[in-house]
């Protein structure tokens, strides 16, 4: 058939062909035919695209930045493209306009400058220098070329400068320091009683009425989020070691490879006193302070208080004022001549005059531990139980690796896995995403990948999850509730105990609401009206807004309510987090005072509040510049 054509394709036949197919490429171009046509757009800045490809370049360059900065606690569903994508447009976005400011502003960047943060990056970097076959490869593995890496450099710096010029022209006043302290110190004089709602529950009625009536406007409440059970089998070294077998020759082998683990090494507790000589110091010098030591210790010996000696006559500044203490002290830590004497004494003992580089001690052994001469028999106990360790550790990797193959090659089971590793299969209770799971399966990949397509939709085995270094475990889902409202006659309990609360809690609302209208009138205090009503009173000292004691609703209104404007107390009130009514009378309202706040502190609160404002005027002028935009958003395919 080729041969056909290919007589047949002489002449008027084969230029007729060639037009044919010419036409349509001129008019579209041979890209169309590739397939590879003008890549989808998202964005639209100041005229240039940005293409779909490079929003998604970007969110995984950092989603994979935040995977190794949380490490264990990344969670996936954080960073799903659907929550993420439209995030990383926005910085883009920014970023775009921030560039385009900075051309326009003609902030430039040398050459020099961007090749010495270039060398300075260091990635690019090798034995300490610039090395450029790392930086080739590297900016080569990114889709770059050198020019186009340079000039992200320099964009990078010209908008740096930019961002710092901002930044860097921030400030405050010492008015702005009084005002924040005034607010941030402020205290406030306030008291509140409790109306609790219980006392209003047997005064609600309940009907099948009103209680569909309730569920049906509220079916939100009733919701349950998706859940599962998980089967899971956990590998660790500890268990592995009590497989271990042990002969009395391995144990030994064992002990003496491993003596200085069961054979405590020597030390003591010891105090001195130093009367310091200098190196190279006269004669007479080293006279003097020898004949005060000498002086001293026969008042040791006499029978005074050491500590209070050497608080008295040490020239050791960092164990003087604790009387000489040096705490516990093994061999290879002091000096050859100071051990030599120190590890002679017994416990209680006073050495003579000992002669150091820094002059004359007086050394006292206060007490003496280790050292032990034990034999193998004498801590047989201990080394079963060590070699047993190691050797399960040395299994561990073994295991691990026949667990996640197993696993993996039937991945529709833990069985085969189980039956195979001696392990046995455990069930959790139902768990959902925001569950916090404890022991083996307290990595946040266990619920990862718990609730991915894999192990969740497909049903397969879990890959295998490292607890520690010496734990893991495979899982597999075995079984699955999805996200629903329960129905109403399957949750009439739930349903009236609900209604009951909110229709108590809103009766303790309106008592409350009473009482505030009678405080008003000035006739009782609020301590007056509690205790006519045997409602639960507070009055705590002055209240400043970290204040831990005061519930956080009652705080929180107390200081939203504005200070009283005369000795008429201010009165309100807020329900609880159990449905109760917290009634608040505030008193008086105190504010803090900078002259309070000692000098050397208010250097430190100018730059956090320099900082704070610098931050605020960054996102105003960058918010500024991208309305001055030329900004056109495209939808975002996932």
């Amino acid at each position: 058939m080729l041969q056909a054509i290919r007589e047949k394709a002489q002449g008027w036949i084969a230029w007729a062909i060639v037009i044919l197919i010419s036409i349509p490429f001129a008019l579209w171009g041979i890209q169309e035919y590739l397939g590879v046509g003008v890549e989808p757009e998202v964005a639209v800045i100041n005229g240039d695209p940005v293409t779909q490809r490079t929003l998604d370049q970007r969110t995984r360059e950092f989603r994979e930045n935040m995977r190794a900065t949380l490490g264990q606690n990344y969670i996936a569903d954080m960073f799903d493209d659907a929550i993420l994508k439209p995030q990383v447009l926005d910085a883009l976005i920014e970023e775009k306009v921030l560039v385009d400011t900075a051309a326009d502003w003609n902030l430039r960047m040398s050459d020099d400058q961007a090749r010495g943060v270039i060398a300075s990056i260091p990635a690019f970097q090798r034995d300490g220098h610039f090395d450029q076959q790392a930086y080739d490869a590297i900016v080569r593995n990114r889709g770059m070329t050198r020019a186009g890496f340079e000039q992200s450099i320099r964009q990078e710096l010209a908008v740096g400068q930019l961002r710092s010029g901002i930044r860097e022209s921030a400030f405050v006043t010492e008015w702005d320091m009084a005002t924040r302290v005034r607010l941030q110190d402020e205290t406030r004089t306030a008291s509140f009683a409790r109306i609790p709602a219980d006392a209003y529950r047997d005064q609600v009625v309940v009907t099948p009425e009103l209680l569909r009536e309730f569920y049906d406007a509220n079916l939100d409440m009733f919701r349950t989020p998706e859940r599962v059970k998980l089967s899971y089998l956990v590998l660790d070294a500890e268990t592995l070691g009590g497989f271990i077998e042990v002969s009395d020759e391995n144990l030994r082998r064992y002990f003496e490879d491993h003596r200085s683990e069961f054979v405590a090494r020597e030390e003591r507790a010891m105090r001195h006193i130093l009367f310091s000589v200098p190196a190279g110091a006269p004669d007479d010098e080293v006279a003097e302070a020898q004949a005060e030591a000498l002086s001293v210790l026969e008042r040791l010996r006499g029978g005074e208080d050491f500590t209070a000696l050497a608080k008295t006559f040490s020239d050791d500044p960092g164990s003087a004022d604790n009387g000489g203490d040096l705490g516990w002290v093994e061999r290879g830590v002091m000096v050859a001549p100071f051990e030599t004497a120190a590890f002679a004494l017994g416990k209680g003992e006073i050495s003579e005059l000992v002669r150091t580089d820094f002059g004359f001690h007086i050394i006292q052994v206060t007490d003496t531990r280790g050292g032990s001469d034990a034999g193998f028999e004498d801590v047989r106990e201990q080394v079963v139980a060590a070699y047993k360790k190691f050797e399960g550790e040395n299994l561990y990797f073994d295991y691990a690796e026949r667990l996640a193959e197993s696993a993996y090659e039937n991945s529709a089971s833990l069985a085969p896995a189980a039956e195979a590793l001696g392990l046995t299969i455990q069930t959790t209770d139902w768990i959902t995403r925001d569950s916090r799971l404890q022991g083996p399966l307290s990595s946040p990949k266990v619920l990862n990948l718990a609730f991915a397509d894999d192990v969740l939709v497909e049903g397969h085995n879990s890959e295998l999850i490292e607890s520690n270094a010496q734990q893991s475990v495979v899982l597999r889902v075995a079984e699955h509730e999805p996200a629903g409202v329960k129905p109403f006659d399957d949750n009439l309990a739930l349903i009236e105990e609900a209604y009951r609360n909110e229709k108590s809690s809103q009766a303790a609302a309106e008592t409350g609401a009473a009482a505030i209208a009678s405080l008003k009138s000035g006739d009782k205090t609020l301590s007056q009206v509690a205790a006519d009503n045997a409602w639960q009173f507070t009055q705590p000292e002055a209240i400043g807004r970290d204040n831990d004691v005061v519930p956080a609703e009652v705080l929180a209104t107390i200081f939203k309510v504005p200070p009283p404007e005369s000795e008429q107390a201010r009165y309100t009130g807020v329900v609880s987090g159990t449905g109760d009514y917290m009634l608040i009378e505030l008193a008086d309202v105190k504010g803090g005072s900078l002259e309070s706040l000692p000098v050397a502190e208010r250097p430190l609160l100018a730059e956090q509040m320099a900082g704070q404002v610098a931050a605020s005027q960054m996102r105003y002028v960058t918010q500024s510049l991208r309305d001055q935009a030329d900004v056109e958003k495209k939808p975002i395919s996932e």
